[in-house]
């Protein structure tokens, strides 16, 4: 499978988490909501996962002052008719909850408690991505492609108005596997650099759609230094070392989370009634292009 087929196959499994309250002036709108991070779609009845990190930030966010609302959607961007056009939609969250305890029967090198969570989505009938389940899943150097948000709302709106509408394909290697290469990795890195936004964002093997692990957390680099005034400090920096929970740890919680949450579906919309409530954008071939030559600006002569 090319990365191009790969990436049509798993964006629509891809979903962004949204503040829905944003303090502007007084007459303004936001171009877009922030995006807090990624998550992706695993298992048709609407459960997405993604950090633990990011859920935990749901509780802290504060509510609509005088409505109470709940701060926090998620929302996917879809192909619309022919795949000539997009849709985004907005949507509830139900429930979510992150992985608080974890053991393991012999030593274990990766996170103390695996950086996963689980959010339920008021949506049913959609597509949903699979982990990779093979033995030496995750090999040191194979190539890899991951799916998210990094920056959040940033590069989705870098011209000053909503000019992208999807989310990040980027591309890189695995850099190591915990604690060395084995069947059943307790973790690995990836040298692709995690940024606010793309926590919850799905990694794949290079041109193919199994998960076979999930963007969690970077290793920093502080550097420091002295001021004309004689005051040392140390900066936190990103680096392109990022570490990742693997697949196999993720269906484990994931299995966890489906028994200990189960609920009645019957009164939760399905993807096709969700997308009857969205309009659709226009069609690229409705968008009117005009070539620069074409105009007066190009006509003159002289400086």
């Amino acid at each position: 499978m090319s990365l191009e087929t790969s990436f049509e196959e798993i964006s629509p499994c891809i979903v962004g988490f949204i503040f829905k309250l944003t303090r502007t002036h007084v007459g303004e709108r936001p171009i877009f909501p922030p995006i807090i991070g990624t998550g992706f779609l695993a298992d048709e009845s609407g459960i997405a996962v993604t950090n633990r990190h990011v859920v935990e930030v749901f509780d802290r966010l504060p509510r609509h002052p005088q409505t109470g609302e709940f701060p926090i959607a998620a929302f996917m961007f879809l192909r619309g008719d022919e795949g000539k056009s997009m849709q985004f939609l907005v949507l509830e969250i139900k429930h979510w909850s992150g992985l608080q305890s974890f053991t393991s029967t012999g030593d274990w090198y990766g996170s103390k408690v695996p950086d996963i969570g689980f959010v339920r989505l008021d949506i049913r009938e959609v597509p949903f991505l699979t982990m990779a389940d093979a033995d030496y899943s995750v090999r040191v150097g194979m190539k890899i492609s991951t799916i998210g948000y990094p920056m959040g709302s940033l590069p989705l709106t870098v011209m000053g108005k909503l000019n992208q509408l999807t989310p990040f394909l980027r591309q890189g290697i695995v850099s190591s596997v915990f604690p060395f290469p084995t069947a059943k990795p307790h973790g690995f890195t990836i040298d692709v650099m995690q940024q606010g936004g793309s926590s919850g964002s799905p990694i794949f093997p290079f041109g193919e759609s199994k998960v076979i692990g999930m963007m969690s957390s970077s290793v920093i680099d502080c550097v420091e230094f002295e001021t004309n005034q004689g005051i040392k400090l140390s900066v936190p920096q990103n680096t392109n070392i990022s570490i990742a929970e693997s697949g196999h740890i993720i269906q484990q919680a994931l299995d966890g989370y489906r028994n200990t949450f189960r609920d009645a579906a019957a009164s939760v919309p399905t993807l096709h009634e969700v997308r009857d409530r969205f309009p659709q954008g226009p069609g690229t071939d409705t968008l009117d292009w005009q070539s620069l030559g074409k105009s007066p600006l190009f006509n003159k002569t002289g400086s």
